[in-house]
Formats: structure tokens, sequence, C-alpha cells
């Protein structure tokens, strides 16, 4: 079993690991309004945990790919 997955090329484990963080990332998108502001006592931008979900997933995206 481990052999096996050893041969695996790195560049597809990476793929597929970006694969995984863009389908979070649609997850996070996808939330309704209602529940990202739930308890917020405001709904300014920089409240929207959809901004911040995007933003911090491209950054893991990034690391991911580049190292």
């Amino acid at each position: 079993m481990i052999e096996s997955l050893k041969s695996i090329p790195i560049g597809t484990v990476k793929i597929i690991g970006a694969i995984f963080f863009l389908i979070v990332m649609f997850w996070a998108v996808t939330r309704p309004r209602a529940y990202i502001f739930r308890g917020a006592p405001d709904q300014s931008a920089w409240r929207d945990l959809r901004i911040w979900a995007v933003i911090v997933l491209l950054v893991q995206i990034y690391l991911y790919m580049k190292f």
C-alpha cells in the first residue's frame, strides 16, 4: 500500500490538494449571507467570512503549489 502511494508523482498530489482547497473555497462562498453574518454586530465587508476564506485558501493553494 505505502509503495503504491510513493509511486504517485508529486505534481499529481499537488493538483489533488489544490482541487481540495478549491472545493472548500466553493463551499465557503456558497454559504448564505444570513449564515455568514449571524451574531455579527454589523454587516461590514471586512466581517464577511467568505472573503477571508477565499484570501486564506488562495494563499494556501499558492504555498502548496510552490513548495
